[in-house]
């Protein structure tokens, strides 16, 4: 699975399933909020298909995109490290926010290990 066109659409599809996944089988959602749970999953996959698909002009715009990519990455992690923090501290720890820490953290590894492997 060495072709990138490959490795997009399997992100792609990996996402479709976890934005769709309910591991919550008690949680029975109003219309409302299915509604706006699947605009939202739509929404995010259109901007995903646009990330993974845009094309570099020159060194500047890469430089551009790797200094926002970092920001973004260092945003979420900070936010979910305090979220975790304060819940920690209320004894009321939502496994979703340390789920998402600890796929933000492996993510950031394993794309840095196949960058530095095949870039």
């Amino acid at each position: 699975m060495n072709n990138p066109l490959q490795i997009s659409i399997a992100g792609i599809l990996v996402f479709l399933l976890l934005t769709l996944a309910d591991l919550v089988p008690f949680w029975m959602p109003t219309m409302g909020t299915m509604v706006a749970l699947t605009l939202v999953s739509v929404l995010l996959l259109l901007w995903a298909g646009f990330v993974l698909f845009e094309k570099n002009g020159d060194e500047r715009e890469l430089v551009h995109r790797m200094n926002a990519g970092r920001v973004a990455y260092l945003s979420g992690l900070g936010f979910l490290t305090v979220a975790l923090v304060v819940q920690g501290f209320a004894h009321d720890i939502d496994p979703w926010v340390a789920c998402a820490l600890g796929v933000m953290v492996v993510s950031k590894l394993v794309a840095r290990t196949y960058a530095e492997k095949y870039l």
